[in-house]
């Protein structure tokens, strides 16, 4: 479902230059005045090559991706890209959750808001059987690589349980640091091009991040994402502390 401009005000899109081009990179969520949270592997090439922070740019209020000086969008650049120390320790994907700290204070507008942070409960089974929200320009079920306009998906959390059952392969993608979530149906969830946007569930009438897209399995025939399966979030209560030391 196409989102309409201002319902989904802290979806943030990524851009990096790669030789001479820009290119989009991924989605993300402002979470206050300077701070933004994505995927730690957002900033890292194809060859696993850090990306330079003088190379990443992020646009605020962005609605139509092909348009990025629509009046009410604000492009800024990072102060700083803090990448989890834990990344890629343990596994491949592991702790991939970067918080960006912007080089300039933001003010808020109809467009431009942040969402909350989760902080309680801390449990993962707090969440299970819950529906979030996921938003962002990745693949579609068209075949487009990106969609224009933003797209959001309201999918179920499951228990690690039921992940790590349906199939082998989330044993090496999964730890206590991530959930899964997803109706495995094909077309519902997160693809290629949503990593880094948040999981928000509505709360006492505010929206709040739990979740950051990280992974999902690949679909062998067309090696893109596979929605018949689970899609793996990074669960940002485990790095509730973490995050907090940049909100100052």
């Amino acid at each position: 479902m196409t989102i309409t401009r201002g319902t989904w005000p802290w979806l943030v899109s990524i851009f990096s230059y790669v030789g001479p081009r820009l290119g989009f990179q991924c989605g993300a969520t402002l979470v206050s005045n300077k701070v933004v949270i994505t995927a730690a592997h957002c900033f890292f090439d194809r060859y696993n090559r850090k990306i330079a922070t003088e190379d990443v740019i992020l646009i605020l209020g962005q609605h139509n991706l092909k348009r990025p000086h629509d009046r009410g969008t604000k492009i800024v650049y990072p102060h700083s890209i803090n990448i989890h120390v834990n990344y890629q320790k343990r596994n491949t994907i592991d702790s991939d959750i970067a918080v960006v700290v912007l080089s300039e204070v933001i003010r808020f507008t109809t467009f431009i808001r942040p969402a909350c942070l989760w902080k309680e409960p801390s449990s993962k089974e707090s969440i299970v059987g819950l529906n979030g929200v996921t938003a962002g320009w990745g693949r579609d079920e068209h075949g487009n690589f990106f969609t224009e306009l933003p797209k959001k998906a309201e999918i179920p959390v499951v228990s690690d349980e039921t992940c790590l059952r349906s199939h082998d392969a989330f044993s090496k993608i999964t730890s206590e640091v991530t959930f899964c979530a997803g109706w495995r149906n094909g077309t519902d969830g997160p693809c290629n091009g949503d990593s880094g946007g948040g999981l928000m569930f509505s709360r006492e009438g505010k929206w709040t991040l739990r979740g950051v897209v990280s992974t999902s399995l690949t679909d062998r025939q067309s090696n893109l994402c596979d929605l018949k399966e689970y899609v793996v979030f990074t669960d940002i209560v485990t790095f509730a502390s973490w995050i907090e030391a940049f909100m100052d």
